[in-house]
């Protein structure tokens, strides 16, 4: 019986010493993965997405696309050079008749109204629009790294909570046989004890898979192959937040690429529509001509010149390009529109954000200062109950199950507030700094 006792009694201090150390792996990032030198950063893998997604590739070559068409928009009409022969008799005499002339002459329409000037700012304004475009794209496959960052960080994280968690159900497992062995146990409660061994085994190999999908996720969106290992990841200092999201306004009206690329569309369709009524003016063409007269022994036959200026007289095309210019107008207000609409459902996103941001932040405070230590501080008198027949061992199945459960609860939570900050990021991030080696700041 004393064998037995002692086997009861080291069974219990091993897992009270175990329980002792759970609450150092709590913390949503370890000192010892602060300080791994090879471990993967986020920045990093931003860094690789941007350079080696090609979505962003693909972006890059519309806004390329955008910025060549800037200077043929302002460009204007060749002009076109004349040469012929005027007046030549049919038997192709060049001396028979005093007015047959070689000639050459030039020609050049002139844009006075100034439509290319206003067409070229357009294009600049349509090429910003594509930049814009460009960035938001890196803005949003930034925001889906952190996603796939965070997942399979707290994934990672969850698998070693549920390796520790099968450790203790072992103990409690070897617990239920030392009783039952000294008769102060039942067979149900090994066999209780062993299914519920077996079911968190199952879990072990679900997490196992889960992580596996989230590596090969954060792969593909850093254009490796989906098999490539991944380093232990190091997470990031939470940022701290404000008490109101009104800087985070501030920063979204500058910086959000989305509503950005609706500015300069705007811009783009007010330039054109200017554009088009200024074609609706008399077009200007001036041309000038040198004529080449032969003379003879009898007659001395001087060059001719000629300057004339083409007026056109738009009654036919300046109606339609007066209609032309009401549809860009028409157009700019649509975006005009839209973009306003837009930036109310920004404002409304941001605030609802914020709110759930400090929501998840008192949340995970609660759990980490509260309902985990008394988890444990339940679960080790429980422990103590049942080694001396006082507890129950339905009582210390569940407070083991619920220190297993919080700790799931705290790492689903921390990914949700990891996420939370990621939106926010997308919207008020300075597209330029997303490689940036310097943490970003929500203050």
């Amino acid at each position: 019986m004393s064998i037995f006792k002692q086997v009861v009694t080291d069974s219990r201090r091993f897992i009270l010493c175990t329980m002792a150390v759970v609450p150092l792996a709590l913390a949503d990032i370890s000192w010892a993965d602060s300080q791994m030198t090879d471990s993967l950063r986020l920045n990093q893998v931003i860094q690789d997405v941007i350079q080696n997604n090609d979505r962003v590739a693909a972006a890059q070559y519309m806004e390329q696309a955008a910025q060549a068409k800037v200077g043929p928009a302002g460009a204007w009409d060749d002009p076109m050079l004349m040469i012929g022969v005027v007046n030549l008799p049919t038997s192709f005499d060049f001396n028979m008749d005093p007015m047959t002339m070689k000639m050459v002459g030039l020609s050049q329409n002139i844009p006075y109204a100034g439509q290319k000037g206003l067409q070229s700012k357009a294009a600049q304004a349509e090429a910003k629009a594509a930049t814009e475009e460009r960035q938001a794209m890196e803005v949003d496959l930034a925001m889906t790294a952190r996603y796939a960052f965070a997942d399979l960080y707290y994934r990672r994280k969850s698998l070693s909570d549920l390796k520790s968690q099968y450790e203790l159900l072992e103990e409690v497992v070897a617990s239920a046989k030392a009783k039952l062995i000294t008769n102060r146990a039942n067979q149900d409660e090994v066999l209780g004890a062993e299914a519920e061994l077996w079911r968190l085994q199952t879990q072990l190999l679900v997490a196992e898979r889960m992580i596996d999908e989230a590596r090969f996720s954060l792969n593909i969106l850093r254009g490796f192959d989906v098999t490539t290992p991944i380093p232990p990841l190091a997470m990031p200092v939470r940022p701290g937040l404000p008490e109101t999201a009104d800087k985070w306004l501030e920063l979204a009206k500058l910086h959000y690429p989305p509503l950005q690329k609706l500015l300069y569309q705007s811009e783009a369709y007010g330039f054109l529509a200017a554009g088009a009524r200024r074609m609706s003016w008399p077009m200007l063409g001036l041309s000038a001509n040198y004529a080449f007269r032969s003379s003879t022994e009898m007659e001395k036959r001087d060059n001719m010149i000629s300057f004339q200026a083409n007026i056109s007289l738009p009654i036919l095309a300046g109606r339609q390009q007066k209609q032309m210019a009401v549809s860009m107008d028409a157009m700019r207000k649509s975006i005009d529109a839209e973009a306003i609409q837009m930036w109310r459902e920004v404002e409304a996103r941001l605030r609802i954000l914020h709110m759930t941001a400090l929501h998840l932040v008192q949340t995970i405070d609660i759990y980490q200062r509260r309902i985990i230590p008394a988890a444990q501080d339940a679960f080790e008198s429980a422990l103590a109950g049942y080694s001396v027949s006082k507890v129950p061992y339905t009582n210390l199945l569940m407070f083991a199950s619920g220190i297993y459960r919080d700790r799931l609860a705290l790492n689903e939570l921390s990914d949700q507030l990891a996420r939370t900050l990621a939106e926010i990021e997308s919207y008020m991030v300075d597209p330029k700094t997303l490689t940036s080696e310097s943490t970003k700041n929500y203050q």
